[in-house]
């Protein structure tokens, strides 16, 4: 069962009309993006967690779920949050390297959202997913908490949480499993044209419904 997608769409599902207000948007657009997004978010942290320990290092120390308290501030600017753990443009950078670009396009595609709309949803939604992660993993840690989890088995939580967005969409489990962030910040998929067959650009077009 997917726990922390299904958790992560009802938070965010409550703050659309805030969500696309701050960005511009139309609710129901927003909300198209969002759907789409989360999964494929959730998906490039289970990529990242498989690459070290980086992504725990990381919810140890600048995401320990205050944004999930705080999340009226900050989606309306005003939350007492470190510059760390709200910088949703950092996030996306280490985890997506270059293939954010390619994500962002296939958002748009899907929800109508124009490209520059969709760039600002995403560095939003990246530290909420993380804080729902740090909140997730010290109460697992810490014996106790709803849905808890132990930090120690945050790659097998996200891997299970992509294996069951395959389940629903059989495409997403390639999606971020065809580009993998090389040193210096860069993709595979970066790296090669959009148009070859079996490309990050084909399989989000699959995953997404756009149709060349």
């Amino acid at each position: 069962m997917a726990e922390l997608f299904d958790s992560l769409s009802q938070l965010l599902d409550g703050q659309t009309g805030q969500i696309s207000r701050r960005i511009g948007a139309d609710e129901t657009q927003t909300r198209s993006a969002m759907q789409a997004a989360i999964p494929a978010l959730l998906a490039a942290l289970s990529q990242d967690a498989a690459r070290g320990p980086g992504l725990r290092q990381a919810l140890e120390q600048d995401h320990d779920g205050s944004i999930i308290d705080q999340l009226n501030d900050y989606l309306a600017g005003s939350a007492q949050l470190s510059p760390r753990t709200t910088n949703g443009a950092g996030i996306l950078d280490h985890v997506l390297g270059d293939g954010q670009t390619d994500m962002a396009q296939a958002l748009s595609a899907k929800s109508g959202l124009d490209l520059g709309t969709i760039m600002k949803l995403l560095p939003l939604l990246a530290p909420i997913l993380m804080g729902m992660l740090g909140k997730r993993g010290r109460a697992g840690d810490g014996g106790g908490g709803s849905g808890g989890f132990s930090f120690d088995d945050i790659g097998d939580l996200l891997n299970r949480e992509k294996q069951d967005a395959s389940a629903r969409d059989p495409d997403i489990g390639d999606v971020l499993d065809s580009f993998r962030k090389k040193p210096g910040g860069s993709s595979t998929a970066s790296s090669r044209p959009k148009e070859t067959s079996g490309g990050i650009g084909d399989l989000l077009d699959r995953l997404l419904g756009r149709k060349r």
